[in-house]
């Protein structure tokens, strides 16, 4: 990941953060949170077709 990606990617997971404790309640929140967690270890456990 390049930097300039890498500080949107952060930005938008604060204000994403920031805007669902507003309006979920905690519960929500952790599934979402959890939700993205298992998303981001199923893309990195599943190789790329442009790798192979």
């Amino acid at each position: 990941m390049k930097l300039p990606q890498m500080i949107v990617t952060t930005v938008a997971a604060i204000a994403f953060g920031y805007l669902g404790s507003q309006y979920f309640n905690k519960n929500m929140m952790y599934v979402i949170g959890g939700g993205m967690v298992g998303l981001g270890g199923v893309t990195y456990l599943v190789p790329s077709k442009s790798k192979v």
